[in-house]
């Protein structure tokens, strides 16, 4: 798009680089620390911003932000590389259930913020290497989307909770309805719409604005005037009101709090009616006749099987907890400061302490660590998920690596083979009489204890 002669355009030379044809983001202050240490802060404990970049230990940040952008980026491309494995193995037939679907909703969405967390540290700590195209569609994509993400993925942290609660606190409910083929939509469908609607006013709280720069005559550079695009707040994410009582109190709530009470209360459920099952069956299981005693172990192997899953969850809510605690304790001390914060702001200061900024940059590689964890999580923790894993990986194994490994297989003269496609349709419909025999058993067992 041309540029107009009556354009108002930048052209001052000292804020380029001859070097680097770069723009300098800010000038260095030439100021002695004391006297900066000096009129930096004043008496209702405000600061001046300009004065207070300027100070080594700021700088210090800058560097620390920079390394956390760095390891955002690594993690994130090998968290990636992951979750797509995990995806892989997730959505093989033998791994179908509605638990595995919400895990793999999980990795996706975990997927999305790892691409726009790497998005962001590229944005913040080396802008000359993000687009000019994506900053322009910076406020409609990025910037709402790599919140909705995260809070995707706690909510569906949340949905396989529930499912998980279901399945081993009130299993008769639960046998009715697992064959079901679209039930795990009914935990991933809400668990989106409930990301988008405490998310939909970010769509509203940045925009792209675009000033013009004339360095035609500061050297060989540029040969004439130039647009240049860069992202500020909106009126509505400048507003007072809108600051304390949705972007601190709310996202506090609907991404803290909230999710922290139920995963805490569900997992808590899971593990008593976990112990208490296992101790029931290992009592039932003595002085019956051989058919009924059958019919346990096969409950056995279910609970076992739900117990393996149970894992799963623990270890994925406990590696939400330990990256997402950091997230919340900052966020209730922001709730908490938020008014003589938003106060020395309107008088052109700021109130942050160093210390909160260095956790603030900590906090955003936790979620990236959070995110992309799940195929360690999964494949250290999950039986079936190992074993499925190792078949998928053994798939684009080199044919005489096979050859060993399957010579290694041979123990005492027998081969162990694979099941083929037939078996595993067997075992599905094994599984589906023995989901019959079980709660034959359980309302045998409930009339015993009536009596």
């Amino acid at each position: 798009m041309s540029i107009s002669p009556s354009t108002h355009c930048i052209t001052d030379c000292s804020i380029l680089n001859q070097t680097t044809c770069q723009l300098v983001s800010r000038r260095p202050m030439m100021v002695d620390q004391d006297t900066i240490y000096s009129h930096l802060w004043s008496q209702d404990g405000c600061y001046n911003s300009t004065l207070f970049q300027a100070t080594e230990g700021y700088k210090v940040y800058e560097k620390f932000s920079v390394l956390m952008s760095v390891l955002m980026i690594i993690l994130g491309l090998l968290g990636l590389c992951g979750n797509m494995f995990s995806i892989a193995v997730l959505a093989r037939k033998e791994m179908r259930n509605c638990f595995n679907h919400i895990l793999i909703a999980i990795n996706i969405c975990d997927s999305l913020h790892l691409v726009f967390a790497i998005m962001d540290a590229v944005r913040n700590s080396f802008g000359d290497f993000y687009p000019v195209q994506l900053l322009q569609i910076f406020p409609y994509i990025h910037y709402p989307f790599y919140r909705i993400s995260l809070c995707a993925s706690i909510y569906l942290i949340i949905s396989v909770a529930i499912e998980r609660y279901l399945a081993v606190c009130q299993p008769h409910h639960y046998r009715e309805v697992q064959s079901d083929s679209c039930r795990s939509l009914l935990y991933i469908l809400p668990s989106l719409a409930t990301a988008l609607a405490v998310n939909c006013s970010r769509f509203l709280e940045t925009e792209t604005d675009r000033i013009c720069i004339d360095f035609s005559k500061c050297g060989p550079c540029y040969d004439g005037a130039v647009w240049a695009y860069y992202v500020k707040p909106t009126k509505l994410r400048m507003d007072k009101q809108y600051i304390i009582y949705y972007h601190t109190w709310t996202w506090v709530v609907s991404t803290g709090l909230v999710p922290f009470i139920i995963l805490m209360f569900l997992n808590l459920r899971i593990l008593i009616s976990l112990k208490r099952l296992r101790s029931r069956l290992n009592v039932s299981c003595s002085g019956v006749n051989p058919d009924k005693a059958k019919m346990r172990e096969r409950r056995v192997t279910q609970q076992s099987r739900d117990l393996n899953l149970a894992i799963v969850l623990i270890s994925t809510v406990i590696m939400f907890f330990f990256c997402h605690l950091p997230r919340l304790v900052t966020s209730i001390y922001e709730a908490a400061n938020i008014h003589s914060i938003l106060d020395c702001r309107e008088k052109g200061q700021d109130k942050t302490p160093l210390w909160f900024m260095y956790v603030t940059a900590a906090v955003q590689l936790l979620m990236v660590v959070n995110a992309s964890l799940n195929l360690p999580i999964y494949f250290f923790a999950g039986k079936s998920f190992r074993e499925t894993s190792m078949q998928l990986i053994r798939c684009f194994l080199p044919p005489f690596i096979i050859r060993v490994d399957e010579d290694n297989n041979i123990v005492g003269g027998v081969l162990t083979v694979e099941p083929s496609t037939s078996a595993l349709e067997q075992v599905e419909q094994v599984e589906q009489v023995e989901g019959q025999l079980d709660m034959l058993v359980m309302k045998e067992e409930e009339v015993m204890t009536v009596h």
